[in-house]
């Protein structure tokens, strides 16, 4: 499978703009699929998701990698060709009105986030175990009252961390290549969503915690990250600090 597959048709556009035809790509990448295997995977009829397959197919997001007789029947085995998406810069006059396709990707981050969230070892949520037990691990909702700008200057640190985890697994995959370190089998998987809103949902006329109890101590100001909060000494408690 490749890892790039450059958008170039608004035909091809609208077929990849689809909530299932995104979902079944998404299944498409991590292993192959007759359509009726697909259909039970999604709980959808077999004719329906071969219709999708057969739009998918025809613009070039998936591919039949083998067949299968069984019964006489010959079953195909259907792929992604890539896994990550790129739009040619030729679309982008027709992309300025476009909200679909943004939307789409976002929400395919969280549906696969959900899968794979699921699907990880027990291990990886021992936030309670001895610090020197407990995996990396982040999870964090949030929203922020400022000025676009100052949002869009934040973005770029931010992406500028993300970079730094590029190149950490970059140097990190050069080493085990070369043999210089034992590949632990381990990666840190991350997804991040973000876009302005008009809605707040999370609003509190008192942000303090119940008198007896006060937040763990953290290094961070204004990210309560703790989710374990402590109760404060009798003294302190009865003197409202």
């Amino acid at each position: 499978m490749k890892r790039f597959l450059v958008i170039e048709t608004l035909d091809q556009l609208k077929a990849i703009s689809d909530s299932l035809r995104m979902e079944m790509i998404t299944q498409l990448v991590k292993e192959e699929y007759t359509g009726k295997q697909l259909a039970s995977l999604l709980s959808l009829s077999p004719s329906k998701v071969h219709y999708h397959l057969k739009e998918l197919e025809s613009n070039g997001f998936i591919e039949v990698v083998r067949t299968e007789e069984k019964n006489g029947i010959v079953q195909k085995f259907f792929r992604a060709v890539a896994y990550d998406f790129k739009v040619s810069d030729a679309l982008l006059p027709s992309l300025q009105e476009d909200t679909m396709l943004l939307q789409e990707v976002m929400l395919n981050h969280l549906r696969t986030s959900i899968t794979r969230l699921y699907n990880a070892p027990e291990e990886s949520f021992l936030q309670f175990a001895e610090p020197q037990k407990r995996p990396p691990a982040i999870a964090i909702s949030s929203q922020v009252k400022a000025p676009r700008e100052e949002i869009r200057k934040w973005l770029k640190k931010y992406q500028a961390l993300l970079d730094e985890l590029g190149e950490m697994d970059t140097r990190y995959e050069a080493q085990i290549e070369a043999g210089e370190i034992e590949d632990t089998e381990e990666i840190f998987y991350l997804v991040s969503v973000g876009f302005m809103s008009n809605e707040r949902y999370y609003v509190a006329d008192d942000d303090s915690l119940p008198d007896d109890y006060e937040h763990s101590p953290s290094e961070f100001k204004h990210l309560t990250d703790k989710v374990v909060v402590s109760r404060k000494k009798k003294g302190d408690a009865e003197n409202g600090n």
